[in-house]
């Protein structure tokens, strides 16, 4: 993992952003990562981001629930060329 791929940020607002997708509080990892790395500075960022992931895959048993809208457009082209 990258250590400058997450930085901290002293912002509230852009750190706060949490949404509702079907009835369940959503966050950037950006912004999850960051807030964490507020409240626990001495921990390693390569160790928070670590720890967010492994618990986002206990959490969501593989099954993700928001998809970039990339995915859909990607398979879109998929499904239309089957179509044809």
């Amino acid at each position: 993992m990258d250590e400058t791929a997450i930085e901290a940020r002293s912002g509230v607002a852009a750190l706060d952003v949490v949404q509702t997708v079907d009835g369940v509080s959503v966050a950037s990892l950006h912004s999850v990562v960051s807030r964490l790395r507020l409240d626990y500075p001495t921990h390693d960022p390569v160790h928070i981001e670590t720890v967010v992931l492994r618990e986002w895959e206990a959490f969501s048993a593989g099954r993700p629930l928001v998809i970039p809208t990339a995915v859909e457009d990607g398979a879109r082209e998929i499904l239309d060329q089957r179509s044809v």
